[in-house]
Order: structure tokens, then sequence, then C-alpha cells
């Protein structure tokens, strides 16, 4: 998946909440632009932070892991 995909989710205005699935089937849910952090910074990616509230989660992503977004993240997938 390129950056400029994800960047272009982060930034939609309005904003679209989003799923980010990754390579082992798992799928993050992105429900405010807030919640997540690309660091250290959008031009060197080392790794990505989901951070979910209700209930509490963080999610620590490495993007070689990140297969696709996918919107209509609504509501948060059922616990594992």
């Amino acid at each position: 998946m390129e950056y400029s995909e994800l960047y272009a989710a982060i930034d939609a205005k309005p904003f679209r909440p989003f799923r980010i699935e990754l390579v082992s089937g798992r799928e993050v849910v992105v429900m405010h632009p807030e919640n997540i952090a690309v660091l250290p910074t959008r031009q060197r990616v080392s790794h990505i932070e989901v951070y979910r509230f209700d209930p509490y989660d963080m999610s620590l992503l490495w993007p070689e892991g990140i297969v696709g977004l996918r919107f209509g993240a609504e509501q948060a997938p059922p616990a594992a």
C-alpha cells in the first residue's frame, strides 16, 4: 500500500472512519484522525500508532504489514 493512500484517508475533509487491513487478516479501526499517529514523521515512517478509547486500546503497526484500507468502519470489529 502506498503511504499517500493512508495520508489521504487521514486528511480527508470530512473525515470518514476506515479500517487498516493487515497481512495477518486483522483489521484496525480508525474512527477519528486524531486517533492515528505516523511516527516519527510522514517523510520517514518507522511505525504507526492507532488509539481506541472505548475500550482503551492501542495498536502498533509496521508499514510493511499493511495490506490496504477499507472504508465504512463505523462499527468496531468484534474483539478477538
